[in-house]
C-alpha cells in the first residue's frame, strides 16, 4: 500500500465507471495483500455501480471517487443522489430483493457508512489489511 496516497477521480456516470474506478485503486491496493486487493476491487466496483445505477435516474454527468491510503484504504463514492438509511449492521440479507453490495460492505469492509454531501450522498468504505 501507498502510504499516504490520495486520490479523487471524476468518472462519467455510465457503465465504464466500474471498470475505471476499479483500475483507479490499484495504486491504492499496491502492497496489500491480495487478498485485501481483491476486497478493494470488488467493494469499489459495487459502490461505483450502485451509485452509476441510483443516481442515473436523475441526470448526472459524473461520479466522484475519492482514494486515500495510509494504515488503512479508505474510499468515497459521491453522487447526486438522496442519501438513504443503511441497513442496520449485521442485519440479514436474506429477504432483499436487492442491496446485496450492501451486505458485501457490510461483511468486507472494516467500517462503512453514507453521509450527505452538497445536494447529494457520499457513500464510503474503509478496509483495515490487517483485519
Amino acid at each position: 500500500m501507498v502510504a499516504g496516497a490520495a486520490t479523487e477521480l471524476h468518472l462519467p456516470a455510465g457503465p465504464i465507471a466500474p471498470t475505471l474506478a476499479r483500475a483507479s485503486v490499484r495504486t491504492a491496493a499496491a502492497g496489500l495483500p491480495d487478498d485485501a486487493a481483491a476486497d478493494l476491487a470488488l467493494l469499489v466496483t459495487e459502490v461505483v455501480t450502485n451509485a452509476v445505477r441510483h443516481a442515473a435516474q436523475g441526470s448526472i454527468d459524473d461520479v466522484i471517487v475519492r482514494v486515500a491510503a495510509d494504515d488503512r484504504v479508505r474510499v468515497e463514492v459521491v453522487d447526486p443522489a438522496p442519501p438513504f438509511d443503511p441497513p442496520v449492521r449485521g442485519e440479514p440479507f436474506e429477504n432483499r430483493p436487492s442491496g446485496w453490495g450492501l451486505f458485501l460492505l457490510d461483511r468486507l469492509a472494516s467500517a462503512w457508512g453514507v453521509v450527505p454531501e452538497g445536494r447529494g450522498k457520499k457513500v464510503w468504505f474503509e478496509l483495515d489489511p490487517r483485519r
